[in-house]
């Protein structure tokens, strides 16, 4: 399949978002994710951002917008900025973990969507029921949807770690489970297009992989700055690296985003 013809959004048979990110990730033999997280006060953000996508778009298949670049941003610019990474056929992650009520979910889809985003970071908590409508509103417009299942910080044992009776289980009121296994099972019950497992969570993160069978594309952030090691986590069933700060801040962003990949390659896929 060519390609090129990823970013035609009006095809007779558009290309769900998972395919088009696995394509990209094959064609341009990549599974890195860039991370664009900018401090606060950047006095020329859209340059900043567009100089990233521009720069080192050939080396990713996909880049993570989060709430530092959207709030800033008008709506014209975000459509310009996803507009270039399209251009350097890449894929664009809205990193707002949505967690609402449907009609707010449906509503914040549709504009991101019309934005150019292919994907969206939502948070499970929201239940079954409500992530199932989420997602089938998301591929409806052809829009991915990620599921956030155990979150990369030092705090995420607090809130996704903790034990709870899994309302999942046809067994005694009493049977317990962590919220993450709940969250990846409700995620595979509604059919999203990928998990987020921190990739410096590597007991959980090799748990829910020998669950998953590779059925759902496993992202993880959490990698160098925040001590996750590349290799531990692709060993235990990372399929997406989503990294950031170790690139963008480094000396020589490009170089060390060549390296990474190169490393990557080497180790994993020659």
């Amino acid at each position: 399949m060519n390609v090129i013809h990823l970013l035609n959004y009006n095809m007779s048979t558009p290309i769900p978002y998972s395919e088009r990110i696995d394509i990209l990730r094959k064609d341009k033999q990549s599974n890195l994710i860039l991370a664009i997280d900018p401090k606060y006060g950047e006095s020329n953000l859209f340059g900043y951002v567009f100089n990233l996508i521009t720069k080192l778009g050939k080396y990713l298949c996909a880049i993570k917008l989060n709430f530092h670049v959207i709030l800033p941003l008008s709506f014209t610019e975000l459509q310009r900025l996803n507009l270039a990474a399209h251009r350097e056929r890449l894929q664009i992650m809205a990193d707002i973990k949505l967690n609402d009520i449907p009609n707010t979910n449906n509503v914040t889809i549709q504009y991101l969507h019309s934005m150019g985003f292919d994907s969206i970071i939502v948070n499970p908590f929201i239940g079954k029921t409500n992530l199932e409508s989420t997602v089938n509103f998301a591929h409806s417009l052809n829009c991915g949807i990620i599921a956030l299942v155990y979150m990369s910080h030092s705090g995420a044992s607090e809130g996704f770690g903790v034990s709870v009776v899994n309302p999942l289980l046809d067994t005694p009121s009493n049977t317990q489970s962590q919220f993450y296994n709940v969250f990846y099972e409700n995620s595979k019950i509604c059919k999203v297009d990928g998990i987020v497992v921190g990739g410096n969570k590597l007991d959980v993160l090799k748990e829910l992989a020998s669950k998953n069978k590779k059925n759902i594309p496993i992202y993880s952030p959490g990698i160098i700055t925040q001590g996750g090691n590349i290799e531990s986590a692709l060993e235990c069933g990372s399929d997406y690296l989503i990294i950031g700060r170790a690139i963008i801040n480094s000396s020589d962003p490009l170089m060390e985003l060549q390296n990474i990949n190169k490393f990557i390659n080497h180790r994993f896929y020659k």
